[in-house]
């Protein structure tokens, strides 16, 4: 079971610090090729996640994997929906004209490394380590040490917060939606495995396999 304890309050609170600077150097400061470095930030939030939560990591189900595919596929259709949406109001009412803009700044990183290596990395170690950290570490600890709904809504609040440096409002708008598909998924089922493959399908799926531009 996972301690409640001092030592791990301030692993957390360290980690989230760490976390919104890796955000910063990636985004912002660009000191080297954007995949590469999203690959060192989760596997390294991922390794700070295994070295708090490893007791309850258990083995994965094929429901899971099952629960984690479709409810990725859910959030893909979800996010097209979104995005015609977008459309609709930056055409009639003005709101987010910049969508264009906006989602041609996210898919920028594309072209940087070949398509099948940016999937693999979005696929492992991307999605994984981002999920096990979100939800497997920061929200099972602060449920654990208050309650499960200010856990759910403190990552939510976390994990869009961590995208506030890039300035762009779809990106944050698709962290929001993310943070909270994924936190109350987690929330509801308990099964961090069906997260983590839902993060892992969503993110090729969604950047390289079939973009919403």
């Amino acid at each position: 079971m996972i301690k409640i304890n001092r030592r791990n309050d301030l692993i957390v609170a360290a980690s989230l610090l760490l976390a919104f600077l890796l955000w910063f150097v990636t985004f912002v400061v660009k000191p080297m090729n954007f995949w590469l470095m999203m690959s060192f930030n989760t596997l390294l939030l991922a390794a700070i996640s295994l070295y708090g939560c490893k007791p309850e990591f258990y083995k994965p189900s094929v429901k899971d994997l099952i629960g984690g595919i479709f409810s990725g596929l859910f959030l893909y259709a979800v996010f097209w929906a979104g995005n015609e949406l977008l459309i609709f109001l930056s055409r009639y009412m003005y709101l987010f004209e910049n969508r264009a803009e906006n989602i041609s700044a996210i898919y920028a990183n594309r072209q940087s490394l070949p398509p099948f290596l940016v999937a693999l990395l979005l696929f492992f170690p991307i999605g994984f380590g981002e999920e096990l950290y979100w939800r497997g570490w920061v929200q099972m600890y602060t449920a654990k040490k208050y309650n499960a709904g200010f856990a759910w809504a403190g990552t939510i609040v976390l994990y869009t917060s961590v995208h506030l440096c890039t300035g762009n409002p779809v990106l944050i708008l698709a962290a929001l939606t993310c943070g909270f598909y994924w936190g109350t998924l987690y929330r509801l089922t308990g099964r961090l495995w069906l997260v983590l493959f839902s993060h892992m399908i969503w993110d090729p799926l969604v950047f390289v396999i079939k973009p919403i531009m």
